[in-house]
């Protein structure tokens, strides 16, 4: 009995504990609570529109101030002053800072090899045993090069040797003149047949010329910093290609922080033949990119045997000013030992070249004329009194000495617009050729337009130019735009 009453209060006790507990905790109310109820009474107005104003009426076509979609025409050269350009030297561009030292990185294991070693040849695969033969007679196992990449599936159903070697471009694509968007000329002139043996990069705002070296792969070069040596690297030069053509490149030099992309100027180039007095003369004719009946001058660059790159970076830089120019050996430097003629054959084949150009259907016979560079002026004023050229360009440079011009009487017999570019670092002694040029023109009316201007371009443009002609400094933009300007402007 006791035991059973001690059970029943256990149990009475436990439950009312329990009862307790649930009781003490503050469960959250399980139905949502009501929502309030707002009666709107009151509605805002709308802000009312404000119409815009009626446009006032255009003012006169006098009372306007249009900016012209095109810059103005610079000013024709004057025919009867002499112009001096001004020879002030550039100003100093700031010193870059130097550069910051870095801890030398550990030495790795790496063994440098010579480059004078190469590879031993490898031995010939052996011919298959019969037992290692298929049932179709193939050979089981495929002997491979170790140089060359082996191609499975689509790869190889398709072709991809053959359309990799598609867009394979000839390195004579990557000459030419590129442009900026900022109107900064880069050339890229072909010296590879020239003591040189490298391409060269000339920069029309730094007056810098330098040598390109192949990296890696077929079109990316390095910088040198001058014409002459490969290291330190200044800068990087990596073509780019569009459809079949090298489009532009990748320009990364030391002078900017920036790199830039300049485009290439694709001027019309085409390989030409005329008769001459000693037989036929194979020519190279240049031409503006758009258009036809463009001015047109038969350059003449002296007796001696010029390399054809640095005459094709000339007539370029002509043709993309819209300037046609041909160009041709002189006689005697086809052969492997060139033997040039002299200046009265070069003057009969100037003739014969003149007319082949006049008589061209691209060109205006009308604005066809001589271009004498260099050495080769005495012989383009003797031909251009012969001929009736429209004009004729005489280029006084360093390469030439004032005794090889004709005296005043053949000066005087010219009867004909010649514009005299007197360009180089020795202007100083043009001085008697000047005054005599001033006398013609003030006294006898010659249509002579003198210009002096002095070069201003860098230390590598003077080494790199060396006592020969200078073909170098002509590849300047400034001297071909200043002198087809005057073209253009002859009435």
């Amino acid at each position: 009995m006791q035991r059973v009453l001690s059970w029943t209060l256990s149990i009475l006790f436990h439950a009312v504990v329990a009862v307790a507990l649930i009781h003490s905790v503050d469960l959250p109310d399980l139905l949502p609570e009501e929502l309030m109820e707002v009666n709107l009474t009151e509605v805002q107005e709308p802000e009312p529109i404000i119409p815009m104003p009626a446009p006032m009426p255009e003012p006169p076509a006098q009372a306007k101030q249009q900016c012209p979609e095109e810059p103005p025409a610079a000013a024709p050269l004057p025919m009867d002053k002499t112009v001096v350009l001004d020879d002030a030297p550039q100003p100093p561009e700031a010193a870059p800072a130097p550069p910051t030292e870095t801890a030398p990185l550990p030495e790795s294991d790496v063994v440098e090899i010579s480059p004078s070693k190469t590879l031993p040849p490898e031995p010939e695969p052996e011919a298959t045993p019969e037992e290692e033969l298929a049932e179709d007679g193939l050979p089981k196992k495929i002997y491979v090069r170790k140089d060359a990449t082996v191609h499975r599936g689509a790869e190889a159903r398709f072709g991809r040797a053959l359309m990799g070697d598609y867009f394979s471009y000839s390195s004579k694509e990557f000459s030419g003149q590129f442009r900026t968007k900022d109107n900064r000329i880069i050339s890229i002139i072909d010296a590879r047949n020239t003591k040189y043996g490298r391409f060269l990069i000339y920069d029309s705002k730094n007056k810098t010329l330098r040598r390109l070296k192949q990296a890696f792969g077929k079109y990316v070069y390095t910088i040198g910093p001058s014409v002459y040596a490969d290291e330190p690297v200044t800068g990087s030069v990596t073509f780019l290609a569009k459809n079949d053509r090298i489009e532009r490149f990748i320009l990364m030099t030391d002078d900017d922080r920036i790199a830039h992309y300049p485009v290439k100027v694709h001027v019309r180039e085409e390989e030409v033949a005329f008769d001459g007095p000693a037989g036929r003369i194979e020519a190279r004719l240049s031409r503006p990119p758009y258009d036809e009946g463009q001015a047109g001058a038969v350059v003449v660059h002296g007796p001696e045997c010029a390399d054809s790159g640095m005459v094709q970076a000339f007539t370029r830089t002509l043709s993309m000013h819209g300037l046609a120019a041909l160009t041709f050996a002189p006689r005697g430097c086809g052969g492997e030992t060139p033997s040039p003629a002299g200046t009265g054959e070069l003057v009969e084949d100037t003739l014969s070249a003149f007319d082949f150009l006049a008589a061209h259907p691209s060109i205006d016979a009308g604005r066809t004329g001589i271009w004498g560079s260099g050495q080769g002026v005495p012989a383009a004023i003797r031909a251009a009194g012969r001929a009736a050229p429209g004009y004729l360009v005489c280029m006084l440079t360093d390469g030439l000495a004032p005794n090889d011009l004709p005296d005043r009487a053949v000066l005087a017999r010219l009867d004909l617009p010649v514009f005299w570019l007197i360009t180089g670092r020795e202007t100083a002694k043009w001085r008697p050729l000047i005054s005599t040029l001033e006398t013609l023109r003030d006294k006898e009316k010659r249509a002579f337009t003198i210009v002096v201007a002095p070069v201003k371009t860098s230390r590598e443009v003077l080494e790199a130019e060396g006592e020969r002609s200078s073909w170098v400094e002509q590849v300047a933009d400034d001297h071909a735009s200043l002198a087809v300007s005057w073209i253009n402007g002859l009435k």
